[in-house]
């Protein structure tokens, strides 16, 4: 299962090298049973990626979707992401299949959190496992044995088709989207927010975890799920320091989340025609890939 992710963000999920992209998926597989780069999600050898309570459709206001601020909000960005990475799984099936090649083994598709804004509310009821995204197993029968493994060239003409795919969404949301999260950067210079940051490991040794910031918590979540015996103490020690740090952040998401709402406000009136384009064009392409590949856009909801 995919590590904690501590780096600015841009979902792997969405952004992968096209003619790599089998590669990638090789290499996420490989991810799951083993300790790998950071990605997303702490990392527990026995335990699976679960399935995700989904809401289906698009949320009436795009903007929070498009320009998230606060934890639910990155919900409906999940969901986007998340659909133009399972369009991407089915064209590169699809692409696959055609050529009498089989689809490796992988994970699913699944929804990529924001570390930049974390989901407190979420995580505190459910920890920090990933979910998958619902339908990214293809929807037709699996690949026969027959089916042979796939040369470099075919390898890089169905991660093209599947990069061009979900392209095609994330191209018309992507670049506004980043400019957005990029800009958070100066939310964590505002003295209130690093005045609450400072309060953190104290929060936290309260709870019995000891941890200079954010970077040193969630490599004791890596390492405490990686070392867990079962899946079922793997889900208790996950349930555990998901609780521990969403109360223990909360001083700190009280004091981003106002400024995030004004950072959104100015951002929203200087880049007016460009995110009004963006809620135009997205309902369409999103209809016109969902008959296309035979899926649903849905967001994570609290089940």
């Amino acid at each position: 299962m995919p590590r904690v992710d501590r780096r600015p963000r841009r979902s792997a999920a969405v952004n992968l090298p096209g003619t790599a992209l089998l590669g990638a998926v090789l290499a996420l597989t490989a991810a799951c049973s083993e300790a790998g780069p950071a990605s997303s999600a702490p990392s527990s050898a026995p335990a699976a990626v679960a399935s995700a309570a989904v809401a289906y459709g698009l949320p009436a206001d795009l903007t929070p979707m498009l320009l998230p601020a606060t934890g639910p909000d990155t919900r409906l960005t999940q969901g986007l992401d998340g659909f133009a990475s399972l369009v991407r799984d089915r064209a590169t099936r699809a692409c696959l299949s055609a050529a009498g090649v089989r689809m490796p083994d992988a994970p699913p598709a699944m929804f990529i959190r924001l570390f930049e804004i974390p989901d407190l509310d979420h995580i505190s009821r459910n920890g920090f496992s990933p979910t998958a995204v619902p339908g990214a197993a293809p929807s037709g029968p699996a690949p026969s044995d027959a089916a042979g493994p796939a040369d470099s060239a075919v390898q890089r003409r169905c991660g093209a088709e599947g990069d061009a795919a979900a392209g095609s969404l994330h191209s018309l949301y992507g670049p506004l989207q980043n400019r957005w999260l990029t800009g958070l950067a100066a939310v964590e210079k505002e003295a209130p927010v690093v005045a609450a940051r400072q309060q953190l490991p104290g929060c936290l040794a309260g709870r019995a975890i000891r941890a200079d910031g954010e970077q040193s918590f969630f490599d004791q979540v890596d390492r405490a799920l990686q070392t867990a015996g079962t899946p079922d103490a793997a889900r208790t020690e996950d349930l555990r320091l998901g609780a521990a740090y969403a109360a223990c952040m909360q001083p700190v998401e009280a004091q981003r989340e106002p400024l995030r709402a004004a950072l959104r406000a100015g951002f929203v009136r200087e880049h007016e025609g460009e995110l009004d384009a963006a809620r135009k064009a997205l309902p369409q392409r999103v209809a016109e890939l969902e008959r296309r590949y035979s899926v649903r856009f849905g967001v994570p909801a609290e089940g």
